[in-house]
């Protein structure tokens, strides 16, 4: 994990010795504390929102987190989903109670979303080489994938942009399907 995330943040910050003669003073130090910090934190949303959410989602097994804590910007009824803040992205659960619908989702800033874009693509394909997902619909960037007849009710995977371009949401929800 240490050699992972150097390799994550080593492009962004060069030379580890370059950075340190940088790093001088209370102010600079504080400031490339912070770009390390918030690099190696971006790097985690698809880490994230694949165990909190997509293996969950597939293993039928999709329950609120108990290691966060919701997000008070937002309206969490209790009854139907719950919303929380991870490394710069928004995630929201669905785990079906009061007989809502199953489903997850979370909103990728733009500082994360270029590596956001290509982890899930990355799992996209490995999804459809496995035969699990089948591509229903590709679209400009992103997709939508659906489970084939390993699970059912089935799952729809959909990656899409939010607004104005800058932000990506990445959303699974249970369909009414069956194989």
């Amino acid at each position: 994990m240490r050699i992972w995330g150097w390799r994550m943040i080593r492009p962004l910050v060069g030379d580890f010795g370059k950075l340190r003669r940088r790093c001088v003073g209370p102010f600079a130090r504080s400031l490339c504390a912070m770009a390390l910090t918030t690099s190696a934190a971006l790097a985690g949303a698809w880490e994230e929102f694949e165990s909190l959410c997509l293996l969950p989602m597939e293993n039928i097994s999709l329950a609120q987190p108990t290691t966060l804590e919701p997000y008070q910007s937002f309206k969490n009824d209790g009854d139907t989903y719950t919303t929380y803040k991870i490394d710069g992205a928004k995630l929201a659960i669905s785990d079906g109670r009061a007989g809502a619908s199953k489903w997850c989702w979370i909103d990728v800033g733009p500082r994360a979303a270029t590596r956001f874009s290509e982890s899930s693509s990355s799992w996209s394909e490995s999804a459809q080489a496995d035969v699990r997902y089948e591509l229903i619909d590709k679209r400009a960037p992103g997709f939508l994938l659906r489970s084939t007849s390993w699970r059912e009710p089935k799952l729809d995977v959909t990656l899409s942009m939010r607004g104005k371009g800058s932000n990506l949401i990445m959303r699974v929800e249970e369909t009414d399907l069956e194989s």
